[in-house]
C-alpha cells in the first residue's frame, strides 16, 4: 500500500501533470493532440504524462479509431485510493479555476504558465508529503496511535534520530503534523487537528483512510 500511494502522490506532484489535470477538469473528454496545442508542450511529453496519470488511475484512456481521448475519470470504483483521489482532485481543480482563462496570459514561451497556478502550488506542496515511504510510515503511526515522540518514531520505526528530525520537520511545515513540549518531556507529535489548507486536509483524510485500512 506505501508504494501505491508514494506512486500516486508523485504522480500528482508534477506541475506540467496538474497542467493536465486542470485542463481535463475544466473541459472533459480531450486528446493529447488538444492538450498540446493548448498547454504548449511537446506531445510526446504530454503522451508520457497521461501515461503517468493513467496508470496510477487517475484519469481514463479509450481508443476510438486511430485517436486516444482522456478523460478524468478512474477506472476505480469509490473507497479505492485511485478512485477517492480523482474525485476528490477534479472537484479541487474544477472548482478553483471556474472563470480563469484556458490560455496562459504571457505568450512569452519561456514564461508560459497554466491557469490555476495558486491552486497547483497547493496542490503540488500538499503531493509532496506523502511521496516519501518514510513519512507515511510516521503518518500512520501517529494514525494508530494518536501521539508519539520522536525517540519512539525512531525506535519503532528503524529510523535514525536525523531522519525522524527530518521528516517531521517537513510534515510540520506541510501542517500535518503538530509537535509540542510537554514540560521537560521530548517533544509529542501527533496529526494536526488544523490543516493548512482544505487541500492539505482533503489529501490527508484519503490517505489517512487508506492507511487506516492496513
Amino acid at each position: 500500500m506505501y508504494e501505491i500511494i508514494v506512486r500516486l502522490s508523485r504522480a500528482i506532484a508534477s506541475r506540467p501533470r496538474l497542467r493536465i489535470l486542470t485542463y481535463l477538469a475544466q473541459h472533459g473528454e480531450t486528446t493529447p493532440t488538444e492538450l498540446q496545442r493548448v498547454l504548449h508542450l511537446p506531445l510526446n511529453v504530454v503522451s508520457a504524462h497521461l501515461r503517468t496519470l493513467s496508470s496510477v488511475g487517475l484519469i481514463r484512456g479509450r481508443r476510438s479509431a486511430a485517436r486516444c481521448y482522456y478523460d478524468f475519470e478512474s477506472p476505480y470504483p469509490k473507497n479505492t485510493l485511485s478512485g477517492d483521489m480523482s474525485r476528490w482532485l477534479k472537484g479541487v481543480l474544477r472548482n478553483a479555476t471556474k472563470g480563469q482563462p484556458s490560455q496562459p496570459r504571457d505568450t512569452h514561451p519561456q514564461s508560459r504558465t497554466a491557469f490555476g497556478t495558486e491552486i497547483h502550488a497547493v496542490v503540488f506542496e500538499a503531493a509532496t508529503t506523502f511521496a516519501d515511504l518514510r513519512r507515511l510510515q510516521i503518518l500512520e503511526y501517529l494514525v494508530a496511535h494518536q501521539r508519539a515522540s520522536g525517540e519512539e518514531l525512531g525506535a519503532t520505526l528503524k529510523m535514525s534520530e536525523y531522519a525522524v528530525c527530518r521528516q517531521t520537520a517537513k510534515l510540520r511545515r506541510r501542517g500535518m503534523i503538530t509537535g509540542r513540549r510537554e514540560g521537560k518531556r521530548e517533544l509529542m507529535f501527533q496529526l494536526t487537528a488544523s490543516p493548512k489548507s482544505a487541500v492539505h486536509g482533503g489529501m490527508l483524510a484519503i490517505v489517512r483512510t487508506t492507511l487506516h485500512k492496513r
